[in-house]
């Protein structure tokens, strides 16, 4: 009679007693469609026509390379102030990378009271705190 070996990596070999692993799941609140976060058609007029006249990403152009602009992110968030949403000065042309590197610099800078500074540290990388600043290879 031939003994049947239960295959090399199965779960039951390598960590017999272990439960599968649920992956968390976040608890925020919901976000609210785009109109009711205040993306309409005021916004998505003044977005096209901002990277029109900005096609490439800031933070890249600063470092030497060209990435086309994304998205267009609000340099002081419009959750902080609302009344800057079309403030053409408020815009910052961003790619995709840059924008997921901008969002840790946006809740520092609410955690430590520093939202005035956020349009300096965007537009010059130098005056950013350190574990923000690029690095430079």
């Amino acid at each position: 009679m031939k003994r049947k070996l239960p295959p090399r990596f199965s779960p039951a070999v390598l960590a017999p007693s272990a439960a599968p692993v649920k992956k968390a799941i976040k608890q925020e609140r919901p976000r609210g469609s785009a109109h009711q976060r205040g993306y309409d058609h005021a916004w998505n007029k003044l977005s096209i026509a901002f990277r029109k006249r900005h096609p490439f990403c800031l933070w890249c152009a600063q470092q030497g390379r060209d990435s086309l602009t994304a998205l267009v992110d609000h340099m002081i968030p419009v959750v902080d102030r609302p009344d800057l949403r079309l403030n053409w000065k408020n815009l910052l042309p961003l790619c995709e990378p840059c924008h997921g590197r901008k969002f840790p610099m946006e809740v520092y800078a609410r955690e430590n009271g520093l939202l005035d500074d956020l349009p300096t540290w965007c537009l010059e990388p130098k005056s950013r705190p350190r574990q923000f600043r690029p690095i430079i290879e």
